[in-house]
């Protein structure tokens, strides 16, 4: 019996030996197979399944089809993860409980190890439609991946820090000696496709002193178009690094073709081993960046992960035992234990583990050969300010196709910009303006501008509709003692005046980026606007009902002022609460992927509660309006206005309501919004404007031209 047992233990571990888990690699990692292997069986033991490596050239050679590779694991970068999603299995349910253990390891660990995961929840949710389709990770960090800047030094005193120093000792003796010997380009910076790009372009931009958002992405991105394009004029980039990825400029810098390099640790090794007989070193620290914009430089930490590939096998179970244990391995691949065994005992290992504590001088870990072959100081210096997850802050779902084509755009516009004979400074200032657009198109936060065409054309109608309502008020005040403007109580037709110029007034504060002032006073506006004119034609309608209902109320104008006080001064004491304790403040309203523009936005639920407060007043306001303009629909006098102050009210009601209904529409961009709102609001005014005064200003017309006295008395 203890034979048979054996026997089916041998057999067992036989078949585990026998099935391979492929593993697809770039190329400039496959000095990690056998160290790997190794490493993995140490932990793992007898069971371990048998690891097959497959290496292409680049990661983008196999990650856009896993099944055509044979891939069961890939290696895999966020951008590569977001574009091929769909094609990674879903292994949350088998990992998620690593990613709870890992992320809670120790504050350290646990909080860059909290990040790198986050940059694989970039594209939270995707539009399906109507459907919303939350995205969970499918993959596990491996290394660690910053962007450094490489140079020469054994003719080098010290590296520049800044892309001013870069730049202003370009010419000097010692600079022009080397370059002339190398007889090419200052600065490689690797610009062959759009991810490299990427890299390089939002590291620059996230290079600021400012808090990110997309305000400062815009100045940012344009400052920093303006910085690559100096470099090609005065050729420190030349045409020729436009042609290299990040493995080609590590090949070119090893042979001497460059003084200065940003790249990726990850090719620490390669030029390490390269240039390790070499005659002439190299150094690296940080990045460069813009000694206006930030005090030092933050580096890029781009996470390097292993994911599992879906498959076209028909056989469910098989497929799934298939993924089963894929995940056992990337599991392991991506542990502390297998990553403390690579610092600790194998010489060949040069990358950044997704542990901080590994590199830590504490004692703990055997880490003073690696530390020593990396130099893990500078790598701890760089993990205390870096940004880890780029693409939280710049993703947006159709971002591969957009960024390419800028990226196009922008190799041509800077290899024409890089020709003597070709410069010329109104054309490229055109060129630059057209070229930041098609970046400013993804991060620019839209605002209604004043000097679009919209604009204008809406200034230019609200300019006349208050110089017009200005006329109508000079002639109410002038003529106050014609008999018509005084059965109609002048100080209210005056106030509704003053209320209607306040709303045309309103629209311009709609116009242009929002302040913290103009958040402010906005509500103000609105709420003067609104009681002005509509608590003063609800109040003339409620004098109208209390007197042909017989109802004891006072309501003489003194009286009917006092209550138009008091409402007002309600809101305006919760106007005034809401912008002191929980005000509004300019914001980004992001609409959906293609579209967000700046908004007045509340900061805490107090403010929410105060404006939903107000919007019940006002609303109930209407309604009780709408009522009493029913109530007197048939009321007759020569002394009142029930028909021209219900027909007021019925308009000004459906235009709110219309206006309620659009300010909802989540697809309106904020100039078709802006048009229709201001619309409705002139279209309430103007409701006003016709009905209310329309028929005082002509009859005063009439009696002005029949020269009859204007000032005769009210019949006893």
């Amino acid at each position: 019996m203890k034979k048979i047992g054996i026997f089916l233990i041998l057999i067992f571990t036989l078949v585990r030996e026998i099935y391979s888990i492929s593993i697809c690699l770039p190329e400039k990692y496959s000095k990690y197979e056998e160290v790997f292997k190794n490493v993995y069986r140490s932990i793992v033991g007898p069971s371990a399944y048998q690891l097959e490596y497959k290496r292409y050239q680049k990661m983008d050679d196999y990650i856009k089809s896993l099944i055509l590779y044979k891939c069961d694991i890939a290696m895999v970068e966020p951008l590569y993860y977001d574009e091929h999603y769909t094609t990674l299995a879903d292994i949350y349910e088998q990992i998620k409980d690593t990613i709870t253990e890992r992320t809670k390891d120790d504050p350290v660990d646990g909080g860059i190890y909290k990040d790198l995961m986050d940059d694989l929840r970039a594209d939270d949710e995707r539009d399906k439609g109507k459907t919303k389709i939350v995205v969970t990770p499918r993959a596990l960090p491996l290394f660690m991946d910053y962007g450094i800047f490489y140079y020469r030094n054994e003719k080098l005193q010290e590296p520049p820090k800044t892309w001013e120093e870069l730049i202003d000792t370009y010419d000097n003796n010692e600079y022009k000696q080397y370059k002339n010997k190398i007889d090419t380009s200052t600065y490689i910076g690797q610009f062959n496709d759009y991810n490299e790009f990427f890299y390089n372009f939002i590291e620059n931009v996230l290079n600021t002193n400012d808090k990110i958002n997309y305000d400062v992405i815009e100045r940012e991105a344009n400052h920093t178009i303006s910085l690559f394009k100096e470099l090609f004029d005065k050729e420190i980039i030349d045409e020729f690094a436009w042609h290299l990825n990040s493995d080609f400029g590590a090949k070119r810098f090893n042979e001497g073709d460059a003084l200065f390099m940003r790249n990726w640790s990850s090719n620490l090794y390669n030029i390490t081993g390269e240039l390790f007989n070499k005659t002439y070193s190299f150094g690296y620290t940080k990045n460069l960046y813009s000694e206006k914009r930030a005090e030092s430089s933050k580096a890029v930490n781009k996470g390097i992960y292993l994911c599992v590939a879906t498959s076209d096998d028909e056989d469910k179970e098989r497929d799934k035992e298939r993924i089963s244990q894929a995940v056992q391995v990337i599991t392991t691949l991506t542990s502390k234990e297998f990553m403390k065994k690579l610092v600790e005992e194998e010489q060949e290992f040069f990358d950044i583990p997704a542990y901080h504590s590994l590199i830590e001088e504490d004692g703990s870990i055997n880490n003073s050969m690696y530390c020593n072959r990396i130099n893990c100081a500078f790598f701890r210096d760089l993990q205390v300010d870096h940004t880890v997850a780029p693409f939280n802050t710049f993703f947006y779902q159709k971002f591969k196709d957009k960024f390419s084509h800028f990226y196009e755009t922008s190799k041509s516009y800077f290899k024409d910009a890089g020709t003597n004979e070709n410069r010329n400074s109104e054309r490229e200032e055109v060129t630059l303006k057209s070229l930041m657009s098609l970046f400013s198109d993804l991060f620019k936060d839209k605002y209604v501008e004043y000097g679009s065409t919209t604009t204008i054309i809406m200034l230019i109608i609200v300019g006349i509709e208050i110089i017009i309502t200005s006329i109508v008020t000079f002639y109410i005040i002038k003529y106050r003692n014609f008999i018509e403007i005084r059965r109609s109580s002048p100080l209210f037709l005056i106030t509704m005046l003053f209320g209607i110029i306040l709303a045309f007034v309103s629209i311009v504060t709609f116009i242009g980026k929002p302040t913290n002032f103009i958040c402010i006073l906005r509500p103000y506006i609105l709420v003067l606007t609104f009681g002005l004119t509509f608590f003063s034609l609800l109040l003339k309608t409620f004098r109208i009902k209390v007197i042909f209902d017989k109802v004891n109320i006072q309501v003489k104008d003194s009286n009917l002022i006092l209550y138009l006080c008091v409402l007002l001064g309600i809101e305006l004491i919760l106007v005034t609460v809401w912008s002191f304790v929980a005000g509004m403040k300019p914001d980004v309203k992001k609409v959906n992927d293609e579209m967000h523009y700046w908004v007045c936005k509340n900061t805490s639920n107090v403010g929410s509660t105060i404006q939903l407060f107000l919007i019940i007043i006002n609303g109930l306001a209407l309604v009780y309006g709408c009522y009493l303009a029913y109530k007197v629909k048939n009321v007759y006098s020569e002394y009142n206005e029930s028909k021209v102050i219900g027909l007021s009210i019925y308009g000004i009601v459906i235009c709110m309501i219309i206006l309620m209904f659009i300010v909802n529409i989540n697809s309106l961009d904020h100039t078709t919004l802006f048009l229709i709102q201001s619309l409705m609001i002139i279209l309430s005014a103007d409701i006003i404007l016709v009905f209310m005064f329309t028929p005082k200003l002509w009859k005063l017309h009439i009696n002005i031209i029949s020269e009859m006295s204007y000032d005769k008395t009210l019949p006893e």
